[in-house]
């Protein structure tokens, strides 16, 4: 398929199409993103990641903070609250 043919597909879809497409490709770019690491690689980013996140909090406030994720349950939001 041409790409000039896939922009014609494109703007015949509907807002909730378009919307899935626009989710799909999302998920595209990001697997093509963490495809480009290895899991060791992705699980030091992370490590990483957390350190910073760490750094500087005392022990008290990382007990605070872990404390606090998990006594409060959040449920996960429904879009069709929102969602036309």
């Amino acid at each position: 398929m041409m790409l000039d043919s896939l922009y014609q597909v494109i703007d015949d879809l509907s807002a909730d199409d378009l919307d899935a497409l626009s989710e799909y490709i999302e998920q595209q770019r990001e697997q093509r993103r963490l495809a480009q690491y290895t899991t060791e690689e992705r699980i030091q980013k992370i490590e990483a990641a957390f350190a910073e996140l760490r750094e500087g909090l005392t022990p008290a406030e990382l007990d605070e903070i872990t404390e606090a994720m998990n006594s409060e349950v959040v449920e996960p939001f429904d879009e069709s609250e929102w969602r036309d």
